[in-house]
């Protein structure tokens, strides 16, 4: 678990990350708590779960690390996230496209990620990796995938329940690297609260979880504890057919020195 000082009597940042592969051959999720060069009072949690076959997927989740991290480093405290996450998503995009062209791949990924900065917390998502805003015990705010069947939903043409029963429920209607320009979700809050937690959850996890039993495990520990838990929970209900699993959580916690 890292911990890293935001601003004297504001919060610091208690940030965890966690991986299990699964049943799967191989691990095509990536993830990553940065700080960038211009702005180090600032933290990035970042989930990128790939697609397209084994090279491909892990081509396309490595491609977002390397590059988030590359922008960060620009980014400073007073920029917009908004454009920091558009700029992210555009970049990734061709240079995904422009890999599976040069290597004969179909490398594609999805996106999470979510910014502290001194006095706001901003978040972003593509594809049907989540985010959790987790507060008081409860689900503020979780993302809505970006799949056929959400789709459904959203347009009122099914019921939530018929819609996850629907068979290409799961099939996700926009990617990084894929034939459209993804359009990213971007929101946030201006005003954090000290034990205010955000979680980055890919597909393999959330599947298999609740989301009011998220919410409760997010309050109750240490999020290393609360990872390990999570994920613990997610494999024992795969019964042996679970997929890559992965876990970022920031929470803000009273500053050191407060």
């Amino acid at each position: 678990m890292n911990s890293v000082q935001a601003p004297p009597h504001v919060f610091s940042i208690a940030a965890c990350a966690a991986q299990d592969r699964g049943d799967r051959p191989e691990q095509q999720d990536r993830v990553a708590i940065l700080r960038g060069r211009r702005a180090p009072r600032c933290v990035l949690g970042l989930l990128a779960d790939g697609v397209g076959g084994r090279a491909g997927g892990s081509l396309a989740s490595e491609q977002v690390m390397a590059t988030a991290q590359r922008l960060f480093d620009e980014h400073g405290a007073d920029d917009p996230a908004d454009r920091f996450f558009e700029d992210l998503v555009a970049e990734v995009h061709v240079v995904l496209q422009l890999a599976g062209v040069t290597a004969a791949l179909e490398p594609h990924s999805t996106l999470a990620a979510v910014l502290v900065q001194p006095h706001r917390v901003d978040w972003c998502h593509v594809g049907d990796s989540r985010v959790y805003h987790v507060r008081d015990g409860r689900i503020a705010h979780r993302s809505l995938d970006d799949t056929y069947g959400e789709q459904l939903r959203r347009e009122g043409r099914m019921s939530a329940e018929r819609a996850r029963l629907h068979p290409s429920a799961g099939r996700l209607t926009q990617a990084l690297g894929g034939t459209r320009v993804p359009c990213p979700t971007v929101a946030g809050i201006r005003e954090p609260r000290i034990g205010d937690a955000f979680l980055l959850c890919s597909d393999g996890a959330w599947r298999d979880l609740a989301d009011a039993e998220i919410a409760e495990a997010v309050d109750a520990g240490a999020p290393r504890g609360v990872l390990g838990d999570l994920l613990g929970r997610a494999r024992g209900r795969a019964q042996g057919h679970g997929d890559n699993c992965s876990m970022v959580l920031l929470r803000l916690d009273p500053a050191h020195d407060a």
